[in-house]
């Protein structure tokens, strides 16, 4: 057995633990332990890997500016240890056939556990997609890829999906975009108002099904999604850049960054935990693509390695506490998707980040992992995780990867069989607990 020793965090609280891990999985967590192997992190914080439910890591063909292997580094060295990757590559995610073929890819090339998911799209590729455990996306408006599906055809494809799957929505109506984004970030903004994101979560309110509305980017469309019972993420991009940023085409993405007012109050929200989790839409390209006149340049920036340490930086900073962090980033993307992952917990899989909160460094592209080669946010103080762990393998460590561990398929379980297994578990096991039945650390 693997002891890891280090100031964990158990049951909403820094406690100084003794962590037993084998087989991948957490087998203790005591004040002290006995293994074969033992680690100690002294004062330093362990917190569970975190879940990232968006990322574009472009494979395939799109590998010039991201595949499984560069996204998934990226994505160990911020603390996320498992990722779901968006449909819209070439091919896109439409098919069974297709589903398979990425999973294949990534099986042989992720360094973090990962999920696919499978467009909204063919109704007759829908229940085979279902039966294989897929999450879907439904894009209700064009962006990067061919995959936005018309209101006429929305009723049929939902028909086609059981109940308990996993729906993230790009949730923007296209009747109410206006004018042109040609000129920059304001004037995006103004082209795709928050009017169109209202009005198409308001649609989904007629549909009698729950969703998780991604890439939430305002007060107003946050309070429909609340009034509907949706689940909803929001990215580091949306919450800490505005369209006033002097970055350019850089910060040109679907839907747009807001005006500093409107970013204000989707901080404010997720802070106070109205935003249920964080997601990177880690969605890369070029430079030189990136370069293009605005117009013409496409919509989408890099951000699964900086999400968790700029994240990091405001809790050290004092402007977000841990306990929110941990519940966006950790616990509520494994209940979303059904995963044995999200706490330091026995039973759940050995996922681990360890880090110094007074460790803070600045973000230096070149320092990076993507393919892309930059990052809107160049120069922002962060604090990088200093150790990984992926079901118990130590995976980096100093900012370098030491094991050539590979990621695996999720296991997902649908939301009720989650719901039944969440209430069915409520006290620990008896390995967790010391003899006078309460937590033993």
């Amino acid at each position: 057995m693997l002891v890891i020793e280090a100031k964990a965090y158990v049951k909403g609280k820094f406690q100084d633990c003794a962590i037993g891990v084998e087989d991948g999985r957490i087998t203790s967590v005591k004040k002290t332990l006995h293994g074969d192997e033992r680690i100690d992190y002294g004062e330093m914080l362990l917190l569970p890997g975190a879940i990232d439910i968006h990322v574009h890591f472009r494979e395939p063909g799109l590998t010039y500016k991201e595949d499984f292997q560069s996204g998934s580094t990226a994505a160990v060295m911020g603390g996320v240890t498992t990722v779901f990757d968006m449909p819209n590559t070439l091919p896109p995610t439409t098919t069974f056939r297709q589903y398979e073929a990425k999973m294949e890819i990534a099986s042989g090339k992720s360094l973090a556990d990962f999920g696919i998911y499978s467009a909204i799209s063919k109704a007759q590729e829908i229940p085979r997609l279902a039966k294989a455990g897929t999450p879907f996306k439904l894009y209700l408006a064009p962006t990067t890829g061919e995959l936005a599906v018309g209101d006429d055809k929305v009723d049929e494809l939902l028909g086609k999906i059981p109940d308990g799957a996993p729906i993230a929505v790009h949730a923007e109506d296209p009747a109410r975009f206006k004018g042109s984004s040609a000129g920059n970030l304001i004037q995006h903004d103004l082209s795709r108002p928050i009017a169109s994101e209202c009005s198409s979560i308001e649609m989904l309110g007629t549909k009698g099904r729950r969703f998780h509305i991604t890439h939430v980017t305002s007060e107003d469309g946050l309070g429909i999604c609340t009034s509907n019972g949706f689940t909803t993420d929001a990215t580091p991009h949306h919450m800490l850049l505005d369209s006033a940023a002097r970055i350019g085409q850089l910060g040109k993405v679907n839907p747009p960054i807001r005006e500093p007012a409107e970013r204000e109050k989707l901080w404010r929200a997720f802070k106070e935990g109205r935003i249920d989790m964080i997601a990177s839409d880690h969605a890369p390209h070029t430079e030189e693509e990136k370069d293009l006149a605005f117009k013409d340049a496409p919509a989408g920036m890099p951000g699964v390695e900086t999400m968790i340490p700029l994240m990091l930086r405001r809790v050290r900073r004092g402007e977000l506490s841990m306990e929110r962090l941990i519940s966006a980033a950790c616990e509520k993307p494994a209940e979303m998707m059904g995963l044995n992952k999200g706490k330091i917990e026995v039973g759940l899989d050995a996922d681990f980040m360890v880090l110094d909160l007074r460790d803070v460094a600045k973000i230096k592209a070149r320092k990076l992992h993507s393919k892309c080669g930059w990052s809107a946010f160049e120069n922002w103080e962060v604090v990088f995780p200093k150790a990984i762990y992926l079901r118990g393998d130590l995976i980096v460590h100093q900012g370098e990867i030491v094991e050539d561990a590979m990621g695996k398929p999720v296991e997902m379980r649908r939301e009720a069989d989650a719901v039944r297994s969440r209430h069915s578990n409520t006290r620990p096991p008896a390995s967790a607990l010391d003899r006078g039945g309460n937590p033993a650390c």
